[in-house]
């Protein structure tokens, strides 16, 4: 199959006829398949899953030129995309889909993901590719259509607009919200059907299955903390009494949420996790009936849970615990890439760093400067133990995944320079970049565009 790339053509509208018809510069004669009909000559165009034949009219101009008609047909939007010869058929796109969870909010359609997804439409445009947002059911699969969602930066204003399929969605919905449980497990099986490049990240969010693929190489067990899923409360007092404090977590899961420690304290094991907005303490005779009830309830009830041993970390003045946080993408070159590297200090005593619980953030570098690290090169070698990690972790996951965009990995640090991974986030926010670099925030989005154009085929 052979594959030219064109360039970013600008689309715009020809005016006055109904015809299936359009514009485009002279240079891409040598790679299209001309028909000749009817004394005119036609070429076939694809946009997304949409085809279309049309007369085709070669000009000296970069912009090309399509009729309201052949808009339509190709569902074909106006503006910068890119183009590429395919066996002489001439091809329009990417489609790349943001797909995520509505809300009920005309001014944040789609929560907090409102203001990133703004931000990436007017980066993809530059790149040429055709970025919208769609939820739950706003693909018809069998028409062959999306009611998407596109952001006018004149009018600053969301609008609906008819899109083609994407060729490649960027999964942005945390599990299966259960009001959309049925249509997001059918469009989910359509992203494997019917989305030529499938998903951005198939990186699993589940703990468990993470910590296991990466204990099976032995070069990454010197940076993960012993971890248990808890089949019973033995599992829990085997763990205590070998470490005397543990931290237990869902498998699945986000935010710092239903995070609980234990502690053995003067003979009892002391409990503390956060509800609400207040720290709960609760103790236990080791080994209790009581302790063993709390944990039947709580950890094996339903969900999977983990336990995993407490980690001596880096606190700062006040017991202000700190980890750091690694943004690692995929670019352009399909190369990994440390986009990030930032340090997340929680609120006083707190039992997670997360932005959600109080903490806030800072470069890692500024960080460890001011807090033992101030020698530039016991620094730098910190640092680069920190990327060797990440790279190392990154590609076992890959393995093992398939395709992954990006991951942002969570690290502890202890007093003495050890680094352990606490946890794997297959789906890593941005706030924590807007708080401390809008830079690199633009980069990252960045990064994500430039990948999916790689991965869609859509440049040189």
């Amino acid at each position: 199959m052979s594959h030219t790339w064109l360039g970013t053509a600008n689309i715009q509208t020809w005016p006055g006829t109904d015809e299936l018809l359009l514009t485009v510069p002279g240079e891409w004669h040598e790679h299209l398949t001309l028909i000749h009909k009817n004394r005119r000559d036609q070429i076939r165009i694809v946009c997304g899953n949409r085809e279309a034949l049309a007369d085709v009219v070669f000009t000296d101009e970069r912009e090309v030129q399509a009729t309201d008609e052949l808009r339509r047909t190709l569902l074909l939007p106006k503006g910068e995309i890119s183009a590429k010869a395919v066996d002489g058929v001439l091809h329009f796109g990417p489609f790349i889909g943001l797909y995520a969870a509505p809300s009920a909010r005309p001014e944040r359609p789609f929560g907090g993901l409102t203001a990133l997804f703004r931000d990436m439409m007017p980066l993809a445009e530059q790149l040429g590719l055709s970025l919208y947002v769609f939820t739950p059911g706003d693909a018809k699969w069998q028409e062959g259509w999306v009611n998407a969602s596109v952001y006018n930066p004149r009018t600053k204003q969301w609008q609906k607009a008819k899109r083609p399929l994407p060729d490649l969605v960027l999964p942005k919905i945390l599990g299966t919200p259960p009001a959309w449980r049925e249509e997001v497990l059918h469009d989910t099986e359509q992203f494997q059907r019917r989305v030529p490049c499938g998903t951005f990240n198939n990186a699993t969010g589940n703990k468990w299955t993470v910590h296991e693929q990466l204990h099976a190489n032995a070069d990454l067990r010197r940076w993960l903390p012993e971890t248990e899923r808890i089949t019973s409360p033995g599992v829990v007092d085997a763990m205590l009494a070998r470490r005397g404090s543990v931290y237990i977590k869902p498998a699945i899961g986000t935010q710092g949420m239903r995070i609980y420690r234990l502690d053995t304290q003067d003979g009892k094991v002391l409990v503390q996790h956060r509800s609400k907005s207040k720290t709960v303490h609760r103790k236990f005779a080791p080994e209790s009936r009581e302790l063993h009830a709390f944990v039947k309830k709580n950890f094996l009830a339903r969900r999977t849970f983990l336990v995993q041993q407490t980690l001596p970390l880096l606190t700062l003045r006040g017991g202000r615990p700190v980890d750091f946080r690694w943004l690692v993408q995929k670019d352009g070159s399909n190369e990994w890439c440390v986009t990030a590297r930032v340090a997340r200090v929680g609120a006083a005593n707190r039992l997670t760093t997360n932005l959600h619980t109080g903490g806030s953030a800072v470069l890692a570098e500024t960080l460890l400067q001011k807090n033992g690290w101030g020698d530039a090169t016991a620094r730098r070698r910190l640092l680069e133990e920190l990327d060797e990690a990440a790279f190392a972790i990154c590609r076992t996951l890959e393995r093992h995944a398939g395709r992954i965009g990006e991951l942002g990995l969570d690290f502890g640090l202890t007093r003495q320079g050890n680094v352990y991974l606490i946890e794997v986030n297959p789906r890593p926010g941005r706030q924590m970049l807007l708080d401390t670099s809008p830079d690199l925030r633009r980069l990252s989005l960045l990064r994500n565009l430039e990948y999916a154009k790689s991965t869609t085929g859509y440049q040189p």
